[in-house]
């Protein structure tokens, strides 16, 4: 994993780690995360530090170490980039710029999908996901189609 990331990255990465890890032990521990999450902003409470180390912890040492954070880095910059990628198609879609995908170009979109989304399947998504009824999708709407709904 390490040989396909820029060395430039890498060296940000490794950075990031060092100012994480207080003690300089080469390991963030609970303590160090929930110290790292209020420097961004967070007020986490104990039960979702320990679920965000749950998730990163692979080898269950209780603590993150640097390739169990690179890992947990680059899988937020892959999610990231999802995100960028959808704020892009949502743009494209939404003709008018208002903010807004109405429901025919939907349709239209939907219809050349690839698999099996008859007529029936897209008025069953679009009236899943169109939660105020109000016949287009705004971006959080449209959120919901794409990660949840599509392949």
């Amino acid at each position: 994993m390490v040989d396909t990331i820029p060395k430039e990255e890498l060296e940000k990465l490794r950075r990031a780690f060092s100012v994480y890890d207080k003690n300089g032990d080469g390991e963030i521990d609970t303590f160090e995360l929930t110290s790292v999450l209020r420097m961004l902003g967070k007020n986490p409470s104990p039960a979702e530090v320990a679920e965000i180390m749950k998730r990163v912890d692979k080898d269950r040492s209780g603590t993150i170490n640097f390739p169990e954070f690179l890992a947990m880095m680059l899988q937020k910059k892959k999610y990231c980039q999802l995100d960028a990628d959808l704020r892009t198609s949502f743009q494209y879609y939404d003709k008018n710029k208002d903010g807004y995908i109405c429901i025919e170009e939907l349709r239209s979109v939907l219809g050349k999908h690839p698999g099996p989304l008859s007529q029936v399947d897209i008025n069953m998504l679009i009236q899943e996901v169109d939660r105020d009824g109000d016949g287009r999708l705004n971006y959080e709407e449209f959120l919901t189609l794409m990660r949840d709904w599509l392949p």
